[in-house]
């Protein structure tokens, strides 16, 4: 019988370095990465090891993903898990980074921008179609109007701070 438990993300947008930094104190601790989670991780007990991780955002078609895995394990990088486009793999730690040059640290940030970018355009124009409803109709369709811009109002907030935190660490990247 395995133990797991569950371990919250900081948002990778936000604090990507921090959540691989975790997951490695745990695997030093004997809680290894097994799966991505609702805003996490699943966590499995097996006997500590000192790794590091490391993600990577990717859209692979279906030929692609066993050469690109292979490319990982060429590198020392073992895959972990999947989830849509992010990929975690694990290695010793005098591994050598994944990215460890400036150029494909920013490529690695745009592939990881460009989701966000098209979901925020996406929910601001539903706000914007929403808040034409609330504004020029008198029927009872203002109501349901109000309801759902406030609804993409609050989910389009903290998808502009996604993007703003993505843009920064990218600029950072460049200088």
């Amino acid at each position: 019988m395995t133990k797991t438990k569950y371990m919250m993300s900081g948002g990778l947008a936000f604090s990507e370095q921090k959540d691989m930094r975790k997951l490695q104190k745990k695997a030093s601790k004997g809680w290894h990465l097994s799966s991505f989670a609702t805003l996490g991780y699943t966590l499995e007990k097996k006997q500590p090891e000192e790794v590091q991780y490391s993600i990577d955002y990717r859209k692979l078609d279906k030929g692609e993903q066993e050469e690109y895995f292979e490319l990982f394990s060429i590198a020392g990088w073992t895959h972990v898990c999947s989830s849509y486009e992010m990929h975690i793999f694990k290695a010793s730690p005098n591994t050598k980074s994944i990215y460890s040059d400036v150029e494909s640290n920013i490529d690695k940030l745009a592939r990881l921008a460009r989701p966000v970018n098209i979901s925020t355009i996406s929910v601001a124009l539903i706000a914007i179609l929403f808040w034409a409803i609330m504004t020029f109709t008198n029927s009872p369709f203002q109501q349901i109007g109000t309801w759902l811009f406030i609804c993409s109002y609050v989910l389009l907030i903290p998808m502009l701070g996604m993007i703003v935190a993505l843009h920064y660490r990218k600029w950072i990247k460049k200088c």
